[in-house]
């Protein structure tokens, strides 16, 4: 799992914990029953850049505004 950490501008979602094949298991430190689900390709993240992500309906491959801050290796369940 990796939990890929967004810069903070006040924003309701700071973080994303995704599985190996991209997709975002749980979020926080809200809205997680939102963007559970959701496809963030791993291949194309990158710390300083924007968050890719895919979410139909709402999301069609685009790029969240915020900044990614870090990409951490988690054990399954950690938060």
């Amino acid at each position: 799992m990796k939990r890929i950490n967004l810069e903070d501008q006040g924003q309701d979602i700071l973080w994303f914990l995704v599985d190996e094949n991209g997709t975002v298991k749980c979020a926080g430190p809200f809205q997680s029953e939102i963007w559970q689900g959701a496809h963030i390709p791993l291949e194309m993240v990158e710390a300083g850049e924007k968050c890719p992500i895919h979410h139909p309906p709402v999301l069609m491959y685009e790029f969240l505004k915020y900044d990614v801050e870090s990409i951490e290796e988690v054990a399954d369940g950690e938060a």
